[in-house]
């Protein structure tokens, strides 16, 4: 990989699982950064096939899929192999996923919005938000139902922390710089289910999202 600049501070501040050790470094491509010695399974969803002939977002369709994209994400923890046995200690024990989504710049064109501009940096905002905050509420489901991660009452604070700081990010979204106002909605109203539902159940993943650059 290049070389690249980091900004160790703010890469910290969003540490889930400062707790147990610090971000030290990222994966060669940087969008991966956790723990040493851990591992992502990664999934992309085409953002192309939820855009509706009217110009709107398919949002119901869009959360489904990010819900079944995760719980069988989760469900790939168990069942893969790693390299290392302190990769397979911290997978099983971190149970870090990364879902992304490919095509934002097809979505772009298809909808006539140029890419460097404003709208194209709020929409790409508003669906990413629904993409993680969806995650993160979803993981808490499955959290209610068979547990948090393991590592997760040692991290509690600091992981409840970072979605909440997600959520309140949410509101730097400008809605009308997004193409689709109910995209917007959606992405404040995932976010507080989100940080309303780990509060209470704790998440199952202590990382549910990452856009990796590589063809997506």
């Amino acid at each position: 990989g290049d070389p690249g600049m980091q900004y160790d501070t703010t890469i910290n501040r969003c540490n889930k699982a400062a707790n147990t050790g610090r971000i030290n470094s990222s994966n060669p491509c940087s969008e991966y950064m956790h723990l040493d010695n851990s591992a992502c399974n990664l999934a992309s969803i085409n953002l192309m096939r939820y855009l509706n002939e009217d110009g709107t977002f398919n949002i119901r369709d869009f959360i489904h899929t990010v819900d079944v994209m995760i719980l069988a994400q989760e469900i790939i923890v168990d069942h893969s192999s790693y390299p290392t046995e302190k990769i397979t200690k911290n997978a099983y024990e971190f149970r870090e996923l990364g879902l992304g989504y490919a095509n934002l710049g097809a979505l772009l064109m298809a909808l006539g919005i140029p890419y460097d501009s404003e709208e194209a940096r709020h929409t790409a905002g508003a669906i990413t938000a629904v993409m993680c905050g969806e995650a993160y509420r979803y993981s808490a489901e499955i959290s209610r139902r068979i547990g948090s991660f393991g590592g997760f009452e040692v991290n509690r604070e600091p992981t409840l922390e970072v979605i909440a700081t997600h959520r309140d990010a949410t509101h730097r979204i400008r809605k009308n710089r997004v193409f689709d106002e109910k995209l917007h909605q959606a992405a404040l109203r995932v976010w507080e289910d989100a940080v309303a539902l780990g509060r209470k159940y704790g998440v199952r993943n202590s990382q549910v999202t990452v856009i990796a650059p590589t063809g997506t």
